[in-house]
């Protein structure tokens, strides 16, 4: 299981009348056996670094999602 930190920065007010950005965090726990193996994998390697850097919808989950 991983844990995955998302952070969401809404400009719309900041934009639009000098507020301030709104910062908003969530976190998801998921079972994602490959990306965890890949990070485990990294693991003790003082000279390395792993990120989890963006996302992406595929389509066939957005197409899922919609039949629900």
């Amino acid at each position: 299981m991983i844990r995955i930190l998302a952070k969401d920065d809404d400009a719309t007010m900041a934009a639009n009348i000098g507020g301030s950005v709104l910062s908003t965090y969530r976190t998801f726990d998921v079972d994602l056996p490959e990306v965890e193996a890949w990070l485990i994998s990294r693991q003790g390697n003082a000279y390395a670094q792993a990120q989890i850097i963006g996302w992406e919808l595929l389509a066939a989950a957005r197409v899922a999602e919609k039949g629900k």
